[in-house]
């Protein structure tokens, strides 16, 4: 035992504190240090101040003194004046002192690699500067980051090397300050980081931002920290592709526009007053979707090496792949600096991850991009290298300065040195630089001398052993000693020599090579060892792995994963290096592999790792928290805490408590044995003794830290008759909105029992307040209406009879938002067995969870009434037997994790349906998707069906017809179909006696159902008319019969069609189409009678005048032309065009706004395509307006004409006589001639085929009288056919007539008939007597009609109904 010896003024300040009872000895402890934190910074930010103070009053004198400095920055040592003025400003009176080595500094030896650290004390007034010397130059800590540190303290002054090399020297120059102009350094700072960024990760053209806030003390809006961003220990600089933001409490690296290469290990690092503070995290970046599906991914670190004025040597890193094909090879492209136009400068693909690209433009600016290349297509492109100019590397070794009198520099090139040199001399050490399968580079020395013109070479080759040489760059001229050649051929070796050439001529040409092969010399390196992965965190795995037995300069490492059971791998990186895999699912199984990685490409896959969970790497736990006294009896205390916050990968199980006096130092242990609980009773203390407990947890890796002191507790019996404090408040389900909070009831009861709880919230920043009003009976509470993202913490009060007691510890703070991936808890009833259950799946497990089930929030152990099953990630509980019973709140919790949990609250109504579906799948039907019903086919069969949702092949059935079960036979046949579930019978004949209730029973397994169909009454005669119908119809068809029935059609022109359709004939299926124009006179039955020897059909169709007017009428009114002039030898003819005309239609002609009636001098009439009317002999009185009114069934259509102008005074030309069709025999006179009138005569001209025709002999034209025209043939032969038109016009206007002329032979010869002729009849009822009209398919008999005949052998006459009947009677 140890004993300390205490001092009177010790003994009275413990005395004092003892007998303070509010106030614990370690609450004035904690107190004490936070006022000395708080003094301590107060005067490093006055120091700071006066610092300020002094560099603005002094710098701005110094600056009036001397304006010349006026724009100088000073950056010097920190000056110590300001640290002995006064408030005022006056300086201290204290007597100045030299600086003086109190400690002095003494010599080191240390292992290599290790840290040092050197120390000395130094005093002076005033405060003397202190400055560190390596080697006679000064220590810049900014100069190697993380390497050394300096630190100043209270007159200590230290250096801390952090890596020592090589022997190391140490000078400390010491200089006494005065005051001076001075600036704030960014060490002056101290800088606390807060949040921090993580892991992070982004996507190909994404952008990202890490962010790190932070504490800086003194916040100075003038001098903002000092910030730097580091990628795999490279500093970053801001620019287009990195923005970088430092103030406002927060650091900021944005990145806008991802690509592969900004993956790595990002790192900040802050210069503060202690050195430096840094943080660093990796961010990994995955390649954008493909252009197209299966391409690769783009390649990588794109970089230009040995440039030179016309060359430059492009490399990259290839990407890495894993479910696509293997790469192929590259493109590189290249674009000029400013231009946005990128040119391909290679045809076809190079396989290696090399390429040179010359023909460049001297000092022109280049950037250079790569696309990977593989069956399914093109990658991306990558991102662009750094700009580089092609320019000439040796031009500037080639100049010299010289200094004359030591004051003037004078800058010449080695040229100028040379003397007068015309031809240059050769070049040499030829050799190729880069050998491979795809190209080899030549390079060589330039000449010296060269002289002073401009100079190019000339490159020749020649095979290996055969002395002939063949120059090899004829077109280009080269001005770089670098030339890549491409076309040699595989197998053959080569020898290569250069000339050096000016406009003086060429040297001698070079010593040639040794002779060389294009080959590759190393390939892809071998695969990689043995694969370890190892822990690291929930969401992460260290791999390592063996290298490769041929590295071949090896670039780097790709690694891929895969969840174990599952054939799909997925890349962890993608700049080639090793690393710890971050990303991953907690809880699951991965297996990885690796790929070695060199300019060839990706090496074979090494063999796959062991699987491993992804857990966090096995350690100690972290101390215990929350150490509170539950009860005291006066010879005993009960004391309770809290889990520690870190398990260490491994269930804890094991607690250890120590405890001391509150005026001791020394620990004991107060349980050898380990408790595996979270309360303890420690007996044997003395009643009014302080005491302090410590708890240290343990798991399988071992004990960890001890816990903090507690608060010096005091022995002493609660008597209370309130109940003492509620303990062990823990959280679950916590959302965004809402949690719940569970707590166990006090130890110490007081004089009554505990009858309920008060719960307390306040949200960080803001006041407590109850959440309910009155107490609440059981140990928790659902907290909603939280803010989402907000931090809140929560005390629980016990109350009894006497009132409410003292409150619980403050719970820890927790923060209103659900774990990503939460999911909630699933109620459902299981298909095969009808067992309800509830199911849950974690979003994280770890190696030591558990699934602890609870109702109404107490767990559930070995209870009868549910069964509790899980695997991996999932738990299931399944309930037996439920019933009202089971009604409540059943919640799970995930052990061991940072707060998985669910709940869900089993309802009346929803355990009613579920039972009814449990029942329904206990004692199954088989279900129908239709029950049984009946439809009627083609040839009368009527077929009875039902179908089922599913069915199983070993579904048996049976059909019931008025209780007689039917088997399937050649008049019932009977089947079914798994796939679709349909069962059917099919009734061949279906007939009076086929009246019944049809029955279906199904039995499927354990499954069973039936359904019924009542078919009697007047349901069945329907189904048996229907039957009878198709039965006919389907006889009916058998022969020859119309698909389509007669209907009727009326076309554009007006002509109205009755149509037909006429299938299963000996040819093939018929279109007949008849055209008529109908009146009234025409309405009636028509019918239409199809046969042959397999049987008959007929239509009939009834029109009506109506019917067939209505349509006409609104054609004709619509369609009416614009009124026209017509000169005729009786006197002038108003017209009107339309589409359809007949007496039927209403009209109504207008002069002058009256209406005007049929006469001898004004006459009305028409024809079937226009409406006319006569004026004969016109006099002055018939002058005016004129006009038409067409009315239809909704409305008029009025079209007017003016007959007042000059065209009435002069009688325009008419024409007449002349007929529309001419037939005439071979060698017979044809004569054409018509009266022509007009005033002033008019002039006639005629036209064969829309050619004028001349007079002839054969063909003669006349004139008599400037009245008769004519035109005479003469034995007409067959070229005489055509169509003739006379055109007779004068200046008032003319007229125009057609006719058509065919000449045929003597004895026109018949075609034999068509074999099968089709009799196709039509009797029209308004012939008196009826005629039959008999329409033979024969080719020959229609040959010279205006009928026509198509290969679907269907007749179509083009003329109206008139001449259609004469000429068919005439041909008959």
């Amino acid at each position: 035992m140890e004993y300390v010896c205490r001092s009177t003024d010790e003994i009275e300040e413990y005395q004092r504190v003892s007998s303070h009872v509010g106030k614990g000895l370690a609450s004035i402890q904690k107190e004490l240090h936070r006022m000395k934190v708080a003094t301590k910074t107060q005067v490093e930010n006055i120091a700071i101040k006066r610092e300020v103070i002094h560099w603005i009053v002094e710098g701005s004198c110094y600056m009036q003194c001397c304006p010349s400095f006026a724009n100088a920055t000073f950056t010097g040592l920190s000056s110590g004046a300001g640290d002995d003025a006064q408030e005022d400003g006056t300086l201290s009176t204290e007597t100045d002192k030299a600086p003086d080595f109190l400690v002095a500094l003494r010599p080191h030896a240390a292992w290599e690699k290790t840290p040092v650290k050197l120390f000395c004390t130094v005093d002076g007034h005033p405060r003397p500067i202190v400055k560190w010397y390596k080697g006679g130059k000064p220590v810049d800590p900014l100069s190697a980051p993380g390497k050394y540190k300096i630190e100043s303290k209270y007159g200590v002054h230290s250096l801390i090397i952090s890596r020592c090399t090589n022997i190391l020297t140490c000078v400390v120059l010491v200089f006494s300050s005065v005051p001076h102009l001075t600036v704030i350094h960014h060490s002056k700072l101290e800088i606390t980081m807060l949040d921090r960024f993580g892991v992070s990760f982004g996507t190909e053209g994404g952008s990202i931002s890490l962010v790190c806030t932070m504490v800086v003390v003194p916040d100075l809006p003038n001098v903002p920290p000092l910030a730097q961003w580091y990628r795999d220990d490279k500093l970053l600089k801001a620019g287009k592709l990195a923005e970088i933001k430092v103030g406002g409490g927060a650091a900021t690296l944005t990145l806008p526009l991802l690509a592969k290469d900004d993956e790595g290990l990002y790192t900040l690092r802050m210069w503060t007053k202690d050195g430096t503070t840094e943080h660093s995290a990796y961010l990994f970046v995955k390649d954008a979707a493909p252009s197209v599906a299966g391409a690769p991914g783009a390649p990588i670190s794109i970089k230009a090496f040995d440039i030179n004025s016309d060359y430059v040597l492009v490399a990259w890193k290839p990407p890495n792949t894993t479910n696509e094909a293997a790469i192929t090879g590259y493109f590189v492209d290249k674009r000029e600096s400013g231009s946005a136009t990128w040119s391909q400068c290679n045809d076809s693909p190079v396989r290696i991850c090399k390429y040179p690209v010359h023909g460049l433009k001297v000092g022109h600016a280049y950037h250079f991009r790569v696309r990977a290349v593989n069956s399914a297509g093109i990658s991306r492109p990558s991102r662009e290298s750094d700009k580089v100019t092609a320019l000439d590397p040796a031009e500037r070794e080639r100049l010299q300065v010289i200094k004359l009198d030591g004051k003037h520099e004078v800058v010449i090139k080695d040229d100028d040195l040379e003397g007068y040199v015309t031809l240059p001399g050769e070049p040499t050490d030829m050799h190729a630089s880069e050998i491979f399968k795809s190209y080899i580079v030549l390079s060589w020395k330039p000449p010296s001398p060269r002289g002073r013109a401009p100079l190019w070479y000339i490159i020749e080759k020649s095979v290996s052993g055969t002395g002939a040489w063949q120059r090899i760059n004829t077109a280009v001229k080269l001005q770089s000693p670098r030339y890549p050649v491409f076309d040699l051929e595989a197998g053959k070796k080569y020898q290569f020599r250069v000339y050096s050439e000016n406009l003086y001529g060429a040297s001698e040409a070079s010593k040639p090579t040794d002779p060389i092969e294009k080959v590759d010399e190393h390939g892809v390196p071998s695969a990689p060892g043995q694969v370890v992965a190892t822990r690291n965190t929930k969401s992460s795995v260290f791999v390592q792995w063996d290298p490769p037995k041929h590295p071949n300069h090896l670039m780097g490492y790709y690694i891929d994963a895969s969840l174990v059971g599952s054939k799909t791998w997925a890349p962890c990186n993608h700049k080639p290096y090793k690393f710890v895999v971050h990303g991953l699912t907690p809880g699951e199984t991965y297996v990885f592999r690796v790929q070695a990685v060199n300019v060839y490409g990706l090496s074979d896959e090494s063999q796959e790792s062991t699987p491993i969970a992804v857990e966090p790497a096995l350690t100690t736990p972290s101390a215990p928290h929350g150490i509170t006294m539950l009860s005291c009896d006066g010879a005993s205390m009960i004391i309770a805490w809290n889990s520690p916050k870190h398990g260490g990968g491994s269930k804890i199980n094991a607690y250890y408590v120590d405890k001391r006096d509150a005026d001791s130092l020394a620990w004991k242990e107060v349980n050898s044995a380990p408790t595996k609980t979270r309360t303890y009773r420690v007996d044997g203390l003395t009643e009014g003794t302080f005491y302090e407990f410590k708890v240290q947890a343990g798991n399988l890796a071992g004990v960890g830290v001890p816990s903090a002191p507690s608060t010096p507790l005091k022995c002493e019996a609660w008597t209370s008759a309130l109940p003492g404090p509620a303990y062990d408040l823990a959280f679950r389900e916590v959302r965004g909105d809402s949690l719940v909070i569970l707590w166990k009831a006090p130890v110490y009861t007081g004089a009554s029992a505990v009858t309920g709880y008060i719960v307390e919230m306040a949200k960080k920043g803001h006041h407590y307040h109850p959440l309910n009003e009155e107490a609440i009976g059981h140990c928790y509470l659902q907290v909603t209406g939280l803010e989402a993202g907000a931090e809140y913490t929560f005390k629980v009060k016990a109350v009894n009879a006497e009132g409410v007691g003292k409150a619980s510890q403050t719970s820890e703070p927790v923060v209103a938002k659900a774990l990503p991936g939460t999911q909630e808890i699933q109620c459902g009833v299981d298909e095969d067995t009808g067992d309800i259950f509830l199911s849950f799946e974690a979003c994280e497990i770890s190696e030591t969870s558990n699934f602890a089930w609870s109702k109404n929030y107490k767990e559930i152990s070995d209870c009868p009434r549910v069964a509790i099953e899980t695997k991996g990630k999932h738990s299931k509980l399944t309930f037996v037997n439920p019933d009202v019973s089971d009604l409540g709140a059943f919640s799970v919790h995930v052990t061991d994790t940072e707060g998985v949990s669910a709940s869900h609250t089993l309802t009346e109504d929803a355990l009613n349906t579920m039972l009814e579906l449990s029942y329904n799948i206990r004692h199954p039907i088989v279900p129908l998707k239709h029950q049984l019903n009946y439809e009627v086919l083609e040839k009368g069969h009527v077929r009875f069906w039902l179908q089922c949702l599913k069915m199983s092949p070993a579904v048996t059935y049976r059909f019931i017809v008025n209780d007689k079960e039917v088997t399937s036979s050649d008049s019932h046949k009977i089947s079914h179909d798994v796939n679709t579930g349909v069962i059917q019978m099919t009734v061949d004949h279906f007939s009076k006696a086929s009246e019944a209730t049809y029955t279906v029973q199904i039995h499927d397994g354990r499954a069973k159902n039936q359904s019924s169909l009542v078919l009697v009454g007047d349901v069945f005669k329907a189904a048996l008319k229907e039957a009878e119908f198709q039965r006919s119809e389907h006889i009916r068809k058998q022969g020859p019969h119309f698909a389509e029935y007669l209907s009727y059609h009326v076309d554009d022109d007006c002509t109205v069609l009755l149509v037909c359709k006429v299938t299963n004939t000996f040819s093939r299926t018929l279109n007949s189409t008849f055209f008529l124009q109908f009146s009234r006179k025409d309405q009636g039955h028509y019918k239409a009678k199809l046969s042959d020897d397999r049987g008959k059909d007929t239509s009939i169709l009834s029109v009506g005048v109506v019917v067939t007017s209505l349509p006409l009428l609104f054609l004709s009114g619509s369609s009416a032309s614009e009124l026209v002039l017509q000169c005729t030898p009786e006197g002038i003819r108003l017209q009107c065009y339309m589409k359809y005309y007949t007496e039927e239609i209403r009209t109504a002609w207008l002069h002058k706004d009256s209406k005007i009636s049929s006469s001898e001098k004004m006459r009305i009439a028409g024809t079937a395509e226009m409406a006319w009317m006569q004026i004969r002999e016109p006099s002055e009185k018939e002058k005016g307006h004129y006009s038409i009114q067409i009315m239809d069934a909704t409305k008029s259509h009025t079209r007017t004409f003016d007959l007042s102008g000059q065209g009435y005074d002069y009688m325009t030309t008419m024409v007449g006589g002349l007929p529309d069709v001419v037939t005439i025999m071979e060698q017979k006179t044809l004569s054409l001639t018509c009266t022509v009138w007009g005033d002033p005569s008019p002039e006639v001209t005629w036209f064969k085929n829309e050619n004028e025709v001349v007079s002839t002999e054969h063909a003669k034209i006349t004139l008599e009288a400037n009245k008769f025209a004519s035109l005479t043939i003469t034995a007409v032969t067959s070229e005489d056919s055509g169509k003739y038109s006379i055109n007779v016009r004068n200046k008032y206007g003319g007229e125009f007539v057609e006719i058509t002329v065919s000449v045929y032979k003597n004895k026109p010869h018949l075609s034999p008939l068509l074999s099968s002729p089709v009799i196709l009849s039509f009797y029209f009822p308004h012939l008196s007597p009826h005629l039959l009209i008999v329409f033979l398919l024969r080719r020959d008999l229609f040959s010279h009609l205006p009928i026509t005949l198509d290969d679907t052998d269907f007749c179509m006459a083009q003329y109206p109904f008139g001449i259609l009947l004469k000429d068919v009677l005439r041909t008959c």
